[in-house]
C-alpha cells in the first residue's frame, strides 16, 4: 500500500513527543484526524500514533475531556482492545500512542473480499463482544463501533477494537452528543444504534452491541444493513428502518447466529441481549452448533426480524433452498 511522506507541519507533534517516540510515516487518514506509524525509543518497538484534526481540538474544554477519556482508556487491558500508551495536548495538537496492530481494518478486508464469512468471522464477532463487556463493566461505551474502527492482526487473525474514548470525548459538549460545534458526525450514522441516533446522551453498553451487530452482519452478508447517501438519511433509517432478517441475506451463516445478531439489532435497547457477554455466549453457541444457553434466549416480546423468520419457517423462500432451515 502506498504511503504518504509526513507533512512538515508535524514538527509540533515531533515537539510534542519530546523524543519518546519517532514519527516514521503516515499510515491513514480520516475525518476524526490522522494515524502515524511511530516508534517507541526506549523500547524499540512499533506503536501507531493518533493526531486529532486540528479543527476538533480547538478549544480547552475538548482537550481536558480527550485527557480525561484517555487516562481511563489507558487502564484498559485486552487481548481485543488496542492498548493506549499515552496522549498528550501540546500547541493545538492532541494525541495518543497506542499499540501498532500490523494487519488490516474490517473496512479493508470487505472492500477487497465483500464479505467476512466462515467460523474466523464469528469467532472474531464473539471476541469483540468479550472485548465489549470488558470495557462496559469498567464502565467505558465505545460509541463508535464500525469496520473502521476494528483491526484484524495479519499473523494471528485476532480482531481488536479501537478508537476507544475518541467519540465520547469530542461530543461531550453538544447537546446532541452527535456533533461537533463544527457540525461534524460523532460516531458514523451507517453504524449508530437508534438511541444515540435520536441524541440520547446516557447510552449503555446495549448501544454498542447494536452497532456490533449491524459491522456483523454486514460481515456475513457482505452487505451493510443501512444504504444511503448522506448522513442525514443514515439516521433517519436507523430510527425508522428494521433490518431484514440476516438468515434472508446470508443462508450459509449458522442459524442460531443470524438470530443472535438479529437479536443485537432489534430497535427497542430493551429486546436486545441484555450485555455484551450474553450476546458473545450466543454467538458461541451458535458458532459450535449447540443450543443458546437458557439464560440467553429472546424474550416473549421480540422485535420484528422475529417476522421473517416465521415467514421462512412456514412458506418456501429462494434462501431455504439455498439451505437456510
Amino acid at each position: 500500500m502506498p504511503v504518504t511522506p509526513i507533512p512538515d507541519d508535524l514538527a509540533a507533534l515531533r515537539r510534542a513527543l519530546d523524543g519518546r517516540y519517532d514519527v516514521e510515516r503516515l499510515l491513514a487518514t480520516g475525518g476524526m484526524g490522522s494515524v502515524y506509524l511511530g516508534r517507541d525509543t526506549t523500547l524499540d518497538r512499533p506503536v501507531a500514533i493518533k493526531v486529532i484534526a486540528p479543527e476538533l481540538a480547538a478549544s480547552a474544554a475538548l482537550r481536558e475531556r480527550f485527557l480525561r477519556e484517555a487516562r481511563t482508556v489507558a487502564r484498559l487491558r485486552h487481548a481485543n482492545i488496542v492498548a493506549v500508551y499515552a496522549a498528550g495536548a501540546a500547541e493545538r495538537t492532541l494525541y495518543f500512542v497506542m499499540e501498532y496492530v500490523d494487519g488490516e481494518s474490517v473496512r479493508q478486508r470487505l472492500e477487497r473480499d465483500g464479505a467476512w464469512r466462515g467460523p474466523g468471522a464469528v469467532a472474531a464477532l464473539r471476541d469483540l463482544a468479550r472485548a465489549l463487556a470488558y470495557a462496559h463493566a469498567h464502565g467505558i461505551v465505545h460509541r463508535d463501533v464500525k469496520p473502521e474502527n476494528i483491526l484484524v492482526e495479519r499473523d494471528t487473525g485476532r480482531a481488536l477494537l479501537t478508537d476507544f474514548g475518541v467519540a465520547q470525548a469530542l461530543a461531550g459538549g453538544d447537546e446532541s452528543g452527535r456533533m461537533t460545534a463544527t457540525g461534524m458526525v460523532i460516531g458514523s450514522p451507517f453504524y449508530m444504534s437508534p438511541e444515540q441516533a435520536a441524541g440520547e446522551r446516557a447510552l449503555d453498553g446495549r448501544s454498542d452491541i447494536y452497532s456490533l451487530g449491524l459491522v456483523g452482519y454486514e460481515m456475513l452478508a457482505g452487505a451493510p444493513v443501512v444504504q444511503a447517501t448522506s448522513a442525514a438519511t443514515a439516521i433517519m433509517k436507523q430510527l425508522t428502518e428494521r433490518a431484514t432478517a440476516l438468515r434472508l441475506r446470508a443462508p450459509d451463516a449458522p442459524p442460531a447466529v443470524a438470530d443472535a445478531i438479529d437479536r443485537a439489532l432489534e430497535k427497542d435497547p430493551a429486546n436486545r441481549w441484555p450485555d455484551a457477554s450474553a450476546f458473545a455466549d450466543a454467538l458461541d453457541a451458535g458458532r459450535s452448533g449447540t443450543p443458546v444457553p437458557p439464560t440467553t434466549v429472546l424474550p416473549a416480546a421480540r422485535g420484528p426480524a422475529a417476522a421473517d423468520r416465521e415467514a421462512m419457517a412456514s412458506a418456501p423462500s429462494a434462501a431455504r433452498a439455498a439451505g437456510a432451515p
